[in-house]
């Protein structure tokens, strides 16, 4: 599903050759980045792959690509992590990353400027649109209902000095710019279909506090409240990214012995 547009800067907001020194100070520079808060209303984890698809440059130009020159963060509960930020295969105009959002949770993705490398030159520019895409690992064709979330994209920006961070430079100027973008779909609540992919393996550091609250028996889900039809989706959902590798099986199976889970998976 197509989100909004972007746009990530560090450029001057105005052309500084030929102004009088006593304007100067007011033609500074903006670093401004990409920023998309997303509810996930849904009562279990959901996996998703945002993309961005610039506007390529003609002729080409390091300055108007997302390549070396931005990354991509994940905040949820306040907890930032870096996420991947890759070309796809075969589209050198579109970088994409993916991310999990818990049941019920709400986390902020970030594209941003790679600083302080982006502020020499201090020419970036990068345009183009966001997509967003839920995620169901499986291995065959699968009609599911569609994924319920709350989007909010928004531009934030902090202007400059020129010549920061200049050591000569002692007027420390800086403000902010905020402002909140179109949506695609003129709405906030949107319900994206899911996107069936193949299997994925699963990431043990974000399953053992599963597994962990799953023992002790405090493992508290508002999905537990659940018509069936939905608890047997979401029982599906969760076995359906388990890799059957020996390797993957047996790390799993690890850390179940480690929290005494008396459960053991094998490919057989």
């Amino acid at each position: 599903m197509e989100i909004s547009t972007f746009e990530i800067l560090t450029a001057p907001i105005a052309p500084v050759i030929g102004l009088p020194p006593a304007l100067l100070p007011v033609a500074r520079r903006v670093v401004q980045g990409y920023f998309l808060t997303i509810s996930n209303l849904e009562p279990i984890d959901w996996q998703y792959r945002i993309e961005f698809a610039i506007s390529l440059p003609v002729p080409a130009d390091p300055n108007k690509i997302l390549l070396n020159n931005a990354f991509l963060v994940v905040d949820v509960e306040g907890l930032n992590i870096t996420i991947p930020l890759t070309q796809q295969p075969g589209k050198p105009e579109v970088y994409r990353g993916f991310f999990t959002i818990p049941a019920h949770k709400t986390a902020s993705v970030q594209l941003l400027p790679i600083l302080p490398q982006a502020l020499t030159p201090g020419l970036l520019e990068v345009r183009g649109y966001v997509s967003l895409f839920p995620l169901f690992p499986s291995q065959n064709d699968v009609l599911l209902p569609p994924v319920k979330v709350l989007l909010n994209p928004e531009i934030r920006g902090t202007f400059l000095p020129n010549n920061f961070p200049s050591p000569a430079n002692t007027e420390l100027d800086f403000d902010q710019i905020n402002y909140t973008l179109a949506i695609a779909s003129g709405k906030a609540l949107n319900e994206i279909p899911p996107e069936v992919v193949s299997t994925i393996l699963i990431d043990l550091g974000t399953l053992e506090p599963f597994l962990e609250k799953l023992r002790k028996g405090n493992f508290d889900l508002a999905s537990l409240e659940a018509d069936n039809s939905k608890k047997s989706q979401m029982l599906v959902q969760l076995l359906a990214q388990l890799d059957t590798s020996e390797v993957n099986l047996k790390d799993l199976n690890t850390v179940m012995e480690k929290i005494d889970i008396p459960v053991r998976m094998s490919s057989i």
